[in-house]
C-alpha cells in the first residue's frame, strides 16, 4: 500500500432505501430520547399486585439495564444447581442448563413540568420472552416476540407533570421455548421518548441514493410528520447532510401542512458531491439531521446515520459492493455475549465485531433473530456485512412453548419491526425470512414465504430476500432434488444449510439461482471455500459458528468411543456451551480458526498437535466439531509416544523440525491444505516450515513451556469511557519464567476489584466448567481466564487484582474517562493522527520516515512532499496519486515531541529530468543508520518512476546527520525489485536491507557490505507469495521482530507481526498486533518504523503513516507505544499518550 485515505467515522446510505430508528445513534438525542436503563427494581418469581402503583417494592433488588437473570447465580445449595446452571432446567442442553421463569421490573419517574404538553413513549429494544408493560396500574402493551423492538405510547396513562409515575414490566420465559440460550428479562436498552404533538416518526425516515453518477450521489430523503393535534398544523422541515469529516455538504427546507390527526410524507432531493462510499474497508458514515419547527420553535429533530453504497447480486457476476466483486467470508452468530449472557451492553456487541474482523470475516449472519441495535451500529462503523434474520420457525413448532404460538397473529408486525428498524444500516445486505423452516416446501409454507417476502419488499425493495434452507431430515417424505426449489421460489438469494454438494447440480438446473452457504461446518471449510472461489454464483460461506455461544450444549464435541458406542448430537450435564465456534466465548482462537486462516489466506502456515486416542478407542468428531488438537507442545506423560502433528498450509511442501532436527518433508494436500506427521513426543521446540522450490518462506513454532510461576493480565483497552455501556475485557494468563502462557495449567485464581467499577463477568471458555459467571474465584482453562470490568459511571480508575496459590500475583488499572473532558496538553503528550507541528509552527513534512538516535539526539528523516497532489490517469493498473518529490527532510529532537526542522538533507535535482532525485520521480521511505567503522551516515530509500515500474533502492551518505547527503545512485538489490523498504542495524554492527520484491509478493532480506552502501550478495526470500510490504524491524531480548502490511493499494488493511531468532532465518508470521478502534485497518495507517526508546528498557514506539491519497502532504503521523504479552507485541489505540510513561492518557 503506497497511500492511505484519511478516514473518519460517520454513517452511511445505501444506493437503495434506508430508514432509521429515531435518533438512537445520532446527536441532540437527549432532547427527545433519553436512556432509561438506570435504577430499576427487580424481583424473580411470580408476584401478585406488582402492577399496582401502591405495591411495596422496597425489598426488591435495584439494578441497571440491560439485564439477563438467566445468567445469574441460582439461590440455594441443593446439589441440583451450580452458578446459573440447574439440572432441572426446562430447556436442558438447548438453553445450556439455565433457568427462565417469571421476572418483574418496576421503575418510578416524574415528568418535568416543562414537558407537560408533550407526548411520552417507552421504547424497548428487546425483552425476552413475552412481556407486559403497565403504567400506573394500567396495562399498556403486550409483546410476544422476545427479539422485536417495540414502542409504547404512555401519554394517556401518565399522571400530571410533577407527580410520580410507576412502570411495571412482567417478563415471562417459561417452558421449552428456544433451541439455544436466549436469556431472560429486559436484556436490551430501554429509552424514554418525549415529543411535541407535531413530531417525526423515527421508523418512517428514509434516506435513499436515487442516483450515482461518478463520485456524485443524489439522495432521496423522505420523512413522515405526524400531527396528533385536533387542528391542522403547518411546519417547516429542514434536512442537513453532514459528511464523514463533520462538514455540512447539503441542506434543504420546505413548508409542510399536516391535517389534524394525520400525517404527511415529505420528500427531498439532495446532491452529495465527491461522495465517500461505505465499504468493508472504508466504512464512511454520513449523517442526516432532520428538524421540524413552527416559526422559531423547534418541535422535533432526529439524527439519521447513513452511508452511500451500492449492492448488486447476480449468478453471472456474484455479489458486488460499490460495483466491485466481493466474496462473503461469513460466520453465523447468536445474540448472547458469552460470560455476560444475553445482556446487550454496547461494548460487548462492538467487541464481537472486532473479533470477527480480526479473524478475517467480512460478513455475519444473525442467527436466528434480529440482533441488538448496538450490534448493527458496530457493523456499520467497522465495516461488517450483515444478513438480518427474522425467524427460526413459522407455524410449526420446534419447541412446545416457542414463538409458533404467536406467529399467525404477530409475524407481520415483527418482520415489519425488523425491516423498519434496521433498513437504515448500510451493513445490512439481505433480509432472511427464516431458518430451517419445517413447512418450507408445503403449500402453507410457500404461501407464508410469499407473504413475508411481499411485506419486506414493500418496506424495503432495495435488498434481496433470502432464507436458510436445509435438507429434509425433518420431512423424510420430501427430497432435496424434487422439493428444495419450492422452498426457494420466493427467494432472491438462496441460503443452503450444509448442502454444498448440491451447489453445482442445482446450478445446472437453475443457472440464475444465486447461492451462498448459509450454514457450513469447519471440517468442510476447504471444500466450501474452494467452491465459493470457483463459481461467481456462489457468493459466500457462513460457518456454524464464528463465535461460540451458550446453549446447544456440546454440539461441537469430540469423544473417544469404544466399538459400538454411539456419538450423541448434543451433550448433557455439565456441558453448557456449544463448543462449535471458530472463536471461544472468551474471544480466543480455536484450532479451526487457525485452519480457516489458511483457507482464507490470512496466514501461510500453522500446525496443531493431536494426541492419539486411548487403546481400543477411536476419536469421533461431531459434525459441528473439530478434531481434538491443540496449538501446544506440552504433552506431559506422552514422552516417547506418538502424537499426530497436523500442518496446515497452502505452500507446495512443508518441513517439520523437532529441536532443530529435520523430521521430514511432505507435500501438502491441495484438497484440504493439510500434511500430517507422526512424531514421538519430546519436549522442546517443534517447527513447521512452508517451502517453495526448497526456499523456506515462513514457519510456525510450538514450544514446551515451564511450570507456571506468575500471573499476567492483558486488557483489551486500558482507557475506557466512564459509562456503564463500556467494558474492559481482561485476560488472566498463567505464565512460566520465560513469560510464555502455560497451556496445560488449570487452577483457581482469586479476583478482587477496587475503584470506579465492578466485575461484571468472569470465567473461562471451557464448555463443561460450570461456575458462576460472577465468581471471584474462576478457574483457568488452557492457562487463561477472563474478567470483564464495568465502570460505575464515574471517571476515575478500576484496579483488578488477581492472585493464585503459589503464584506471583498481578494487578492492572483501567482508567475511566469522561469523553467530554478536554484533551491534555504537555511536552510529553503525543496525539496520534493530529497535525504535528515543528518548533517553527509548520506541519512536519517527513512521511514514510525513520529515526536515528545519535549522541543524545533523535533525527527524524522522511519524505518531503510537494504541496499539490494529482493523479496520473495514464497509469491504468492502480490509482497512482502523486505529489512532487521534495527530497528528504530531517528534524531533530531531544524529547520526541518537540522537533526542529534541520532542512532537506537530500535535496531534489531540479535541473536534470533523468535524475532519480528530480521532482517528477518518487522518493519513499528513507531510513538512516550510522556506520562506526567509516564514520558515515548512510541513507537507503525506495526510488521509483512515476508509474512505479522502476523499483530501485537508492543510497546516499554524509559525514553529519544534518548535512547534505551525497547521492550514490540506485539499483535493484541482488537483481530484484525493491519497493517498500527499511534498513536494520544489529548489535554486532551488521546491517540489513529489507524490501518488498517480486511485485510486492515476497520480502527480500539482504546482508549489506561493511560500509552499508550495497548488498553483500547474501540474501533470503521470505513470506513467499504472501504480499507483505511496509516492513519495520526491531530487536528485543535476542529476537528479531517485524511489522508489515498487506498489499491493498490505498485501502487500509490489518498489520501482522513476525518473529525470528536471526535476521536471515525463517520468520514466524503471526497475527495483527493492533488492539482497539479500527485495529483491523491498523488504525487507517501503515507501518513505517519501530523506534527503541533510548534509556527506557523494553520500550518501543511503532511509527505509522496515515496516508491521504488525494492530499499527500496532509498525510498524518500515528505513533503508538508497544507493550508485550510475553513475546507478542501489542499496539493499542490511544487518543493521547505520554512519552514519559508510555501509557495512554486519553
Amino acid at each position: 500500500m503506497k497511500l492511505r485515505a484519511l478516514l473518519k467515522r460517520s454513517i452511511f446510505v445505501i444506493i437503495s432505501s434506508l430508514i432509521v430508528t429515531a435518533c438512537s445513534q445520532g446527536t441532540d438525542c437527549s432532547v427527545r430520547k433519553i436512556k432509561f436503563d438506570q435504577d430499576w427494581k427487580f424481583h424473580l418469581g411470580q408476584m401478585e399486585d406488582a402492577t399496582k402503583e401502591s405495591y411495596d417494592d422496597s425489598e426488591w433488588r435495584v439494578l441497571n439495564l440491560p439485564h439477563d437473570w438467566s445468567v445469574e447465580p441460582l439461590p440455594g445449595s441443593d446439589g441440583l444447581s451450580v452458578g446459573p446452571f440447574s439440572k432441572e432446567s426446562a430447556g436442558g442442553f438447548a438453553t445450556g442448563q439455565t433457568v427462565g421463569g417469571e421476572g418483574w421490573y418496576r421503575k418510578s419517574f416524574t415528568i418535568d413540568r416543562k414537558d407537560a404538553h408533550k407526548l411520552h413513549s417507552l421504547y424497548f429494544e428487546g425483552v425476552y420472552a413475552q412481556s407486559e408493560v403497565w403504567v400506573n396500574g394500567q396495562k399498556v402493551n403486550f409483546n410476544a416476540y422476545g427479539y422485536s423492538s417495540f414502542k409504547c405510547d404512555i401519554t394517556s396513562y401518565c399522571h400530571p407533570a410533577g407527580e410520580v409515575n410507576t412502570i411495571a414490566v412482567k417478563v415471562t420465559n417459561e417452558g421449552k421455548n428456544s433451541r439455544w440460550y436466549a436469556g431472560s428479562g429486559i436484556y436490551r436498552h430501554v429509552w424514554f421518548i418525549k415529543t411535541d404533538s407535531v413530531h417525526l416518526d423515527e421508523w418512517a425516515v428514509a434516506v435513499r441514493t436515487a442516483k450515482m453518477a461518478g463520485d456524485e450521489a443524489t439522495l432521496a430523503i423522505e420523512a413522515d410528520v405526524l400531527n396528533e393535534k385536533t387542528e391542522k398544523a403547518g411546519v417547516n422541515m429542514m434536512v442537513t447532510i453532514i459528511s464523514p469529516d463533520g462538514e455540512e455538504v447539503g441542506m434543504k427546507e420546505q413548508t409542510v401542512s399536516v391535517d389534524a390527526a394525520g400525517k404527511q410524507t415529505v420528500a427531498f432531493s439532495l446532491p452529495v458531491k465527491q461522495a465517500k462510499l461505505w465499504s468493508v474497508d472504508t466504512p464512511h458514515l454520513y449523517e442526516a439531521k432532520i428538524l421540524i419547527r413552527s416559526g422559531h420553535e423547534v418541535l422535533d429533530q432526529i439524527s439519521v446515520p447513513f452511508g452511500i453504497r451500492t449492492i448488486s447480486f447476480s449468478a453471472k457476476e456474484g455479489f458486488k459492493l460499490n460495483n466491485l466483486p466481493l466474496k462473503l467470508k461469513g460466520g453465523c452468530v447468536h445474540h448472547d455475549n458469552g460470560l455476560l449472557g444475553a445482556a446487550s451492553l454496547d461494548r460487548a456487541e462492538a467487541r464481537k465485531i472486532e473479533l470477527l474482523k480480526a479473524n478475517g470475516y467480512n460478513a455475519v449472519r444473525c442467527a436466528h433473530n434480529p440482533p441488538a441495535e448496538a450490534f448493527l451500529r458496530a457493523c456499520d462503523e467497522q465495516g461488517m456485512l450483515v444478513i438480518d434474520e427474522a425467524f427460526d420457525h413459522w407455524q410449526k413448532e420446534k419447541n412446545p412453548q416457542d414463538y409458533h404460538r404467536f406467529f399467525d397473529e404477530w409475524n407481520e408486525k415483527d418482520i415489519s419491526a425488523m425491516v423498519l428498524r434496521d433498513r437504515n444500516h448500510p451493513s445490512v445486505i439481505m433480509w432472511s425470512i427464516g431458518n430451517e423452516i419445517q413447512e418450507r416446501s408445503d403449500d402453507a409454507g410457500i404461501e407464508i414465504a410469499e407473504r413475508l417476502r411481499n411485506i419486506v419488499k414493500k418496506l424495503d425493495p432495495s435488498r434481496p430476500v433470502t432464507a436458510a434452507i436445509n435438507d429434509y431430515w425433518d420431512n423424510p417424505q420430501l427430497k432435496w432434488k424434487e422439493d428444495a426449489a419450492k422452498a426457494m421460489q420466493h427467494l432472491d438469494v438462496a441460503g443452503y444449510n450444509y448442502m454444498w454438494y448440491e451447489y453445482e447440480n442445482d446450478h445446472q438446473k437453475d443457472p440464475l439461482r444465486i447461492i451462498y452457504g448459509s450454514e457450513t461446518v469447519a471440517q468442510e471449510a476447504a471444500v466450501n471455500w474452494n467452491l465459493v472461489e470457483k463459481h461467481p454464483y456462489i457468493i459466500g460461506d457462513f460457518v456454524w459458528t464464528a463465535l461460540d455461544y451458550l446453549g446447544e450444549a456440546g454440539i461441537g464435541h469430540t469423544l473417544e468411543l469404544s466399538k459400538g458406542e454411539k456419538n450423541p448430537q448434543f451433550m448433557g450435564w455439565p456441558w453448557y456451551n456449544a463448543w462449535c465456534g471458530d472463536i471461544d466465548i472468551c474471544g480466543e482462537k480455536k484450532p479451526q480458526s487457525y485452519y480457516r486462516d489458511i483457507i482464507w489466506k490470512e496466514r501461510e502456515i500453522t500446525m496443531a498437535v493431536q494426541p492419539l486416542p486411548a487403546v481400543g478407542k477411536t476419536e469421533d468428531v461431531s459434525y459441528w466439531g473439530w478434531k481434538n488438537e491443540s496449538l501446544s507442545w506440552n504433552w506431559k506423560g506422552l514422552e516417547g509416544k506418538p502424537v499426530k502433528v497436523n500442518v496446515y498450509s497452502r505452500a507446495p511442501k512443508v518441513r517439520l523440525y523437532l529441536n532443530n532436527e529435520l523430521l521430514g518433508e511432505q507435500e501438502v494436500s491441495k484438497k484440504d491444505y493439510t500434511a500430517t506427521f507422526m512424531v514421538n513426543y519430546q519436549s522442546g521446540e517443534l517447527k513447521a516450515v512452508a517451502t517453495y522450490d526448497s526456499s523456506e518462506s515462513s514457519c510456525a513454532i510450538l514450544r514446551t513451556t515451564g511450570a507456571p510461576v506468575q500471573i499476567r493480565l492483558i486488557a483489551d483497552r486500558k482507557v475506557i469511557k466512564a459509562d456503564r455501556d463500556d467494558l474492559a475485557y481482561v485476560t488472566v494468563e498463567l505464565i512460566d519464567k520465560e513469560g510464555r502462557v502455560v497451556p496445560d495449567a488449570d487452577m483457581k485464581v482469586t479476583l478482587s476489584v477496587v475503584g470506579n467499577g465492578i466485575i461484571r463477568g468472569s470465567g473461562n471458555a471451557c464448555p463443561t466448567d460450570m461456575e458462576s459467571f460472577r465468581s471471584l474465584s474462576p478457574k483457568t482453562f488452557k492457562g487463561k481466564a477472563m474478567a470483564i470490568l464495568q465502570p460505575d459511571g464515574n471517571a476515575g480508575e478500576i484496579t483488578l487484582n488477581v492472585s493464585a496459590e503459589g503464584m506471583k500475583g498481578a494487578s492492572i488499572t483501567i482508567r475511566t474517562v469522561d469523553r467530554m473532558s478536554a484533551k491534555q496538553e504537555g511536552k510529553d503528550i503525543v496525539t496520534p493522527g493530529s497535525i504535528w507541528k515543528d518548533m517553527d509552527g509548520n506541519p512536519i513534512n517527513a512521511h514514510g520516515g525513520g529515526i536515528l538516535y545519535h549522541e543524545g539526539t533523535y533525527y527524524w528523516y522522511g519524505e518531503f512532499k510537494g504541496d499539490s497532489t494529482y493523479r496520473l490517469d495514464w497509469v491504468k493498473t492502480w490509482e497512482c496519486w502523486r505529489a512532487e518529490a521534495g527530497g528528504v527532510a530531517c528534524y531533530s529532537s531531544k524529547n520526541l515531541t518537540d522537533w526542529k526542522f534541520e532542512g532537506k538533507v537530500l535535496p531534489t535535482v531540479d535541473d536534470d529530468p533523468t535524475s532519480d532525485l528530480h521532482p517528477s520521480q518518487v522518493i519513499e521511505r528513507p531510513k538512516v543508520i550510522y556506520n562506526e567503522k567509516t564514520g558515515k551516515f548512510v541513507m537507503w530509500m525506495h526510488i521509483e518512476s512515476p508509474d512505479y515500474e522502476k523499483a530501485h533502492a537508492g543510497v546516499a551518505v554524509c559525514d553529519s546527520p544534518t548535512g547534505t547527503f551525497t547521492y550514490l545512485g540506485s539499483f535493484k538489490p541482488n537483481g530484484a525489485d525493491s519497493r517498500d523498504q527499511t534498513i536494520f542495524k544489529d548489535d554486532d554492527g551488521k546491517a540489513y536491507h529489507i524490501c518488498s520484491s517480486e511485485w510486492n509478493s515476497t520480502l527480500y532480506i539482504s546482508l549489506l557490505t561493511d560500509d552499508y552502501t550495497k548488498p553483500s550478495g547474501t540474501y533470503v526470500r521470505r513470506f513467499i507469495g504472501q504480499s507483505r510490504e511496509a516492513p519495520a524491524v526491531f530487536k528485543r531480548n535476542g529476537h528479531y521482530y517485524m511489522l508489515s502490511s498487506g498489499c491493498t493499494g490505498w485501502d487500509p488493511n490489518k498489520a501482522k507481526w513476525a518473529v525470528s531468532d536471526s535476521m536471515m532465518g525463517v520468520w514466524e508470521l503471526k497475527d495483527n498486533p493492533c488492539l482497539g478502534r479500527d485495529a483491523d485497518k491498523t488504525f487507517y495507517t501503515q507501518s513505517t518504523y519501530v523506534l527503541p526508546i533510548e534509556g527506557m528498557q523494553d520500550q518501543f514506539i511503532a511509527m505509522f503513516d496515515r496516508w491521504n491519497k488525494t492530499d499527500l502532504i496532509n498525510s498524518r503521523y500515528v505513533w503508538l507505544p508497544i507493550e508485550f504479552d510475553g513475546d507478542r507485541p501489542l499496539i493499542r489505540w490511544a487518543d493521547q499518550w505520554s512519552t514519559q510513561t508510555m501509557e495512554a492518557v486519553y
